[in-house]
């Protein structure tokens, strides 16, 4: 016991992005006291909106796929409102073909059949193998031991049928086959074999597995924008979380994890407050975890060797604008978000900022969310793939910069805008509102290790180091992860992958600490 104790708690939530909000509001409905520390001044991780000027613009993830795993995730905390999903639609602009890729899958077929002509054949083998894997991973979570956790992992494991069980190795088999092998095989065309092994012009690095989830989630379950905002779905949980008698303490860093004996006893803020607490869970991601919040020293070696080598996703810059839309030609959007390459220049060092050689994301956010905009006005965020160490030199402290980091970001967003209107022509001199990220802002502000914005790293080689598909419970008694870092693979898209780790969470919880249960 550690003198100086302000709390003893069942439960301390240490996050309040959706998979630490959904853990807590489903502990809170049956556990007496739960407590959620979170280190910023809102709930919701980067799910969240913020205001510049009259505009309002999204820190983090723009829409999600399984919209009815998030309906009925949040029926099992009690939450019953009625909001609609609109679906997203997704477009490729390249030198070479113009597509809504968004389609369904058959029709995404028949549609490169005609552009590609001569690659029918492979395009059909192609299709033919990739869809054998998407038809087995529909709804995996129902079924695949790797899934589940507790008590639902061991029923499964017992009564796996002979059907499930060649699936599962048929699905282990394709997780180390890279898909550039596969298309390889049976595709001649590059700017082909990236666009099916990428959702754009990237060479392909996932595996086949990956990759499968991927078009999965695009053409068969589809991407989806809630009515009430995503931001609204963090505040429908929190809501509810505060109505079971959850406790929620903002502007409350954790600064580390209280380990005795291999097993987590509480928490000690930046204030130096301990709170004590039968179970630790961490929405911080994996590497802030446990390479910031936590002793070595109570880390298995070779976990913690593990933590540090896998890399996770790479980060981007965003450009946040506020538009006068009556200028601007829209004429080739055929999309909420369009994805757009000037130039395929494939050989050669890659230069970050020759944005004509880059694929740029734009989302017309306004489609999506019309509240974002005063009336007769738009939002458009721009965005593009940047590594933290291109900008890591300008970083003095947490949310300290050198002089000149502004003006370099204006710099770049100028460039980015310039590259941009090749899709929209006149945007440039439409802009009203201008805010810009780097991964310098989405690691003080939304909190990811190195500005990671999807979790995991998607290349082949990074998953395989990975202990499970699931990386909820660690070698820590009583120290849980939730969140999207809390999974090797999105297999449900970030935001409602985030949302089955949480509830997972608190099942285990729920399982082995019968004593904590309401009477």
């Amino acid at each position: 016991m550690y003198s100086g104790v302000y709390g003893m708690y069942d439960v301390i939530v240490i996050g309040s992005g959706i998979g630490g909000l959904t853990c807590a509001a489903k502990l809170a409905k049956n556990v007496n006291k739960v407590m959620i520390l979170e280190k910023i001044h809102h709930i919701g991780g980067t799910s969240h909106i913020f205001k510049r000027g009259s505009y309002y613009f999204p820190m983090g993830g723009l829409s999600f796929s399984s919209p009815d795993t998030v309906l009925n995730l949040l029926g099992e905390l009690g939450i019953q409102e009625k909001f609609k999903f609109y679906r997203n639609h997704f477009q490729l602009i390249t030198p070479d073909f113009d597509i809504i890729y968004s389609q369904p899958f058959q029709e995404l077929r028949k549609n490169l059949k005609k552009i590609f002509e001569d690659e029918k054949d492979g395009i059909d083998s192609f299709f033919t193998e990739i869809k054998r894997i998407m038809d087995i991973l529909d709804n995996i979570e129902h079924w695949h031991p790797d899934y589940l956790i507790g008590e639902k992992k061991e029923h499964t494991l017992k009564n796996l049928s002979s059907t499930h069980n060649e699936e599962i190795e048929l699905l282990e088999k394709y997780s180390q086959i890279p898909s550039k092998q596969i298309l390889e095989k049976n595709l001649s065309k590059k700017i082909l074999r990236n666009f099916l092994g990428s959702q754009g012009t990237y060479e392909p690095k996932m595996s086949m597995v990956l990759l499968a989830i991927m078009w999965c989630l695009m053409s068969e379950k589809g991407i989806w924008f809630p009515s009430c905002g995503i931001h609204g779905i963090n505040e429908l949980v929190y809501e509810t979380f505060l109505n079971y008698n959850g406790e929620a303490k903002l502007l409350t860093p954790v600064k580390e994890i209280l380990i005795e004996n291999n097993q987590a006893i509480g928490v000690r803020t930046s204030k130096n407050e301990i709170f004590e607490a039968n179970w630790i869970i961490s929405n911080a991601d994996y590497k802030k975890t446990f390479l910031e919040l936590i002793d070595p020293q109570n880390i298995p070696e070779q976990y913690l060797s593990m933590i540090r080598i896998v890399p996770y996703f790479g980060s981007e810059l965003c450009v946040y604008l506020g538009v006068n839309p009556e200028n601007i030609d829209f004429s080739k959007v055929r999309a909420q978000h369009i994805f757009c390459r000037e130039e395929i220049k494939l050989s050669g060092h890659l230069n970050l900022e020759d944005f004509s050689n880059r694929e740029i994301e734009i989302c017309i956010w306004s489609k999506n969310y019309p509240d974002s905009a005063p009336p007769a006005k738009a939002t458009i965020l721009l965005r593009v793939g940047f590594p933290y160490d291109h900008f890591s030199d300008w970083k003095i402290g947490e949310k300290k910069r050198k002089e000149g980091y502004w003006d370099y970001k204006k710099r770049l967003a100028g460039q980015l805008i310039k590259a941009a209107e090749t899709v929209l022509p006149g945007l440039s001199s439409s802009i009203e509102v201008m805010d810009v990220a780097t991964p310098l802002t989405y690691e003080d502000w939304g909190q990811r290790f190195r500005g990671s914005i999807a979790g995991w790293s998607w290349k082949v080689e990074g998953s395989q180091k990975l202990p499970g598909k699931l990386l909820i419970e660690t070698p820590i008694n009583n120290l849980l992860m939730v969140g999207m870092y809390a999974a090797s693979e999105l297999f449900l898209g970030g935001y409602p992958t985030a949302m089955y780790t949480g509830s997972l969470a608190a099942d285990l919880v729920l399982e082995k600490s019968s004593t904590l249960k309401r009477n």
